[in-house]
């Protein structure tokens, strides 16, 4: 059977029994979702990359035990949201703990230099009525509208219903179409 024919439990299994190539297979199939969500959650593209990296190496390690009646995106969207969350308390802690310290100013200079990037990033990237969002909608504009992502992928991310995914794009669409002066159209 060729790799990319078989389904993600099967690609699962096929890794459990050692077959690197089913793996591969597995990693191409879902790794733009998963860094896409670990941006979303972290905030910054490298750290995104590697939270999705550590994911898989998770994958790798326990695709034996997958459940394969379970589908396999909200399994890997599970522990990209973990380790997303644990990062970011890891650096919550380290900023508590350099304010503790006090200020370097070797650190000041760098932080001052990543948030004029991150800055004129948003800048590029997102409008004011864009930001203004809620979160939620924000996230699922963006990664449909923008990234391209389907419904089904985006509530797999996220751990909620497609007709929510649409609705949050619904919304979204609607309150940027009022705050760019367009009429309501429904195409």
């Amino acid at each position: 059977m060729k790799d990319d024919a078989r389904s993600d439990p099967e690609l699962l299994a096929a890794t459990a029994g050692g077959d690197g190539s089913a793996f591969g297979v597995l990693v191409r199939r879902h790794i733009r979702a998963a860094v896409l969500l670990a941006a979303q959650l972290i905030g910054d593209a490298d750290e995104a990359e590697d939270v999705a990296q550590d994911a898989f190496a998770v994958v790798y390690r326990e695709a034996a035990a997958f459940d394969p009646s379970r589908p396999f995106g909200p399994w890997l969207f599970g522990i990209v949201r973990r380790l997303a969350s644990n990062r970011r308390a890891r650096a919550a802690r380290r900023g508590r703990l350099l304010r503790l310290w006090g200020p370097r100013p070797d650190l000041d200079v760098a932080r001052r230099a990543d948030e004029a990037i991150v800055a004129r990033l948003d800048a590029e990237i997102a409008s004011r009525a864009f930001l203004e969002l809620p979160a939620m909608q924000r996230a699922c504009f963006e990664l449909i509208a923008v990234r391209g992502l389907s419904a089904s992928d985006v509530a797999a991310m996220h751990g909620i219903a497609e007709s929510t995914v649409r609705q949050h794009v619904f919304r979204a669409r609607a309150a940027l179409r009022a705050a760019l002066g367009e009429s309501e159209r429904y195409d």
